[in-house]
């Protein structure tokens, strides 16, 4: 397979959602890898609200959204010690979902949510494994996050990991620093 595109570094928001849905024929021929038809997009609450009102805020922030043509999404919120509010887009392709969380994005920006937004995270099935992609705006780029399917609780693939960012650096924007390689648990999908 020719990959004729360069991946951006440090990108942006849009930048590497797109730069995710150009992947989508990479990640499902090359390396089966499948999308799951969601992403979560993580958002911290103000410092001046709990989660259940962020979750409503941000319900109102998307509410034109809601169109025919819009992306679908809906927000929950994790069942984490304190909760935080998670847009759940959905949609059935890797460049559609990855276009649909660029949408999503930059609404957020638009009504001043963007600076709380913490990751963008995209889960794939690989040899019957949830992985996950997660995009940083703090670092720009995505990391990997591989839950080990065997062992004790909330315990990574490292070397799994390692292998996810080798082989996807050329197609979207890694970061390369482990220490940036966050686990997130709990996720609400």
């Amino acid at each position: 397979m020719c990959r004729f595109f360069s991946k951006p570094r440090n990108a942006e928001w849009g930048e590497a959602q797109d730069a995710m849905g150009r992947a989508a024929e990479v990640f499902e021929q090359v390396l089966d890898t499948l999308t799951t038809g969601k992403v979560g997009v993580l958002v911290r609450p103000s410092e001046d609200q709990d989660a259940v009102q962020a979750k409503a805020e941000l319900e109102r922030a998307l509410a034109h959204l809601k169109s025919s043509d819009a992306p679908r999404w809906e927000v929950e919120l994790d069942d984490s010690e304190h909760p935080h509010p998670w847009i759940i887009v959905q949609d059935s392709g890797l460049p559609g979902l990855a276009n649909s969380t660029r949408i999503v994005g930059e609404t957020l920006t638009a009504v001043g949510i963007g600076p709380r937004v913490l990751a963008a995270v995209y889960p794939f099935m690989w040899k019957g494994q949830k992985i996950y992609w997660i995009y940083q705006p703090r670092i720009r780029a995505f990391t990997p996050f591989a839950p080990a399917p065997d062992g004790p609780q909330e315990t990574r693939d490292h070397p799994l990991e390692l292998r996810m960012e080798q082989a996807s650096r050329r197609d979207i924007p890694t970061s390369r620093a482990i220490k940036e390689w966050y686990p997130i648990w709990g996720l609400p999908f």
